[in-house]
């Protein structure tokens, strides 16, 4: 058995510092927790109050795609894939991974062969207490994390009925894996006593490799990797009083600082919670989506960007809901992700047919009297298919859900 270099509450302590919650989002949102008298975590979005100083230093390079226009509004059915569970991730052919209780003291990684399936408990390793399961590729290919008393690992599976394996890692640092592309490339975030560093696997087999960061901005975290090989996630200074969204062409270039949309919005970076949330937040033309801050007051803004050489847009909500973060984002340039009210107690997941339509509620647009409200959109696939998480009646706990277009709307 390795000696433990940190434990549970080494490690939230850095998530909490750094990622601190607004609000009542804490009481909102998802899960249990595991403090176990070792602090707290939660798999929930939330949304950070870092206020950097002006950017100092990250590189920036080119080219741009074209906007893609939006189409029609489209009406959904919403599918209850169980209770005190969430979708993180889903497939073009409807794979579903999350994390669901199976009726232990925390939730599991699970995935879903499909939107009628059963959940499918992953699997933890022996002394593990609890997990999530956060990327998933076309092949069936998973990755996640679990977690015990003095450890966070990350794990892949390569198969429902495959079993966890430990991701091998860097002096048996702790960590989650985040996200996996087609070719099996996997990308996520080792920590130690004195920060996060965001890292890289070339397949499940190779030892993982740190990402570059710069001398000013040595922490940072890897959310999502695109069939290119193109990596989104976060660098921070060694205190973490600054961070901004980055991007690396691949695991071996600089990393990109994305400019901010402006004005009072100046802060810039993925949605984020102490537990690490995922953020599929990166396609395969480079095109990204995050949130926006600003730091006199606290609102947020859910942004886009279409390359990684342009500033940030802000996306369009409601005067209702005006706060918010982009969360995922397909091929088609469709973004979901969850939009707040003002003082951040009330969730409301969106849904953007472009980055230059209007945001849509997607409570507005579910039969009506389904008795679910609809909390966190965390990912949709290219048939415009959304995971995420609703409220029975508004109130915990949460449950999976899946919404599907409905046919010629």
């Amino acid at each position: 058995m390795k000696t433990p270099r940190f434990n549970i509450s080494t490690v939230t302590a850095l998530a909490v510092g750094t990622l601190i919650l607004i609000g009542s989002i804490a009481q909102a949102q998802l899960p249990k927790t595991f403090n176990r008298g070792r602090g707290s975590e939660r798999d929930d979005l939330s949304l950070t109050n870092r206020v950097p100083k002006p950017h100092q230093g990250l590189a920036r390079p080119a080219p741009e795609p074209s906007m893609p226009q939006a189409p029609p509004q489209v009406q959904y059915t919403v599918i209850d894939l169980g209770t005190d569970a969430i979708g993180n991730g889903i497939t073009d052919s409807g794979r579903i991974v999350g994390s669901h209780n199976f009726g232990d003291v925390d939730r599991h990684p699970t995935v879903w062969p499909n939107i009628h399936s059963l959940p499918i408990d992953l699997g933890i390793l022996p002394d593990g207490i609890g997990g999530r399961g956060f990327g998933i590729n076309p092949r069936g290919q998973m990755v996640g994390y679990d977690y015990t008393e003095n450890f966070i690992r990350p794990l892949f599976w390569s198969s429902p009925q495959s079993g966890p394996i430990e991701l091998p890692g860097l002096s048996g640092g702790d960590g989650i894996a985040s996200d996996i592309n087609p070719v099996g490339q996997i990308v996520g975030t080792f920590f130690d006593d004195s920060g996060f560093r965001p890292v890289f696997w070339s397949n499940s087999n190779a030892p993982a490799i740190y990402l570059p960061v710069s001398n000013d901005f040595p922490n940072g975290q890897a959310f999502s990797i695109n069939a290119a090989g193109n990596i989104f996630g976060d660098a921070c200074t060694a205190d973490f009083s600054e961070c901004h969204v980055a991007f690396w062409a691949d695991s071996m270039s600089t990393p990109v600082a994305l400019a901010s949309p402006g004005g009072d919005f100046i802060i810039t970076d993925v949605g984020l919670s102490s537990d690490f949330t995922v953020a599929h937040a990166l396609n395969d033309t480079g095109s990204t989506v995050g949130f926006a801050v600003n730091p006199a007051t606290g609102e947020t803004r859910a942004v886009f960007w279409a390359s990684s050489s342009r500033p940030a847009m802000i996306l369009s909500t409601s005067d209702e809901f005006s706060n918010g973060t982009a969360e995922a984002i397909n091929e088609k340039g469709q973004i979901v992700g969850t939009a707040f009210n003002s003082d951040f107690s009330d969730p409301h997941a969106f849904f953007w047919p472009s980055p230059t339509s209007p945001g849509i509620d997607l409570n507005t647009v579910i039969p009506a009297g389904s008795g679910l409200e609809i909390a966190i959109a965390r990912s949709i696939n290219n048939r415009g298919e959304i995971a995420g998480a609703a409220y029975p009646n508004g109130q915990p706990p949460a449950h999976a859900v899946v919404l599907i277009p409905v046919p010629g709307r």
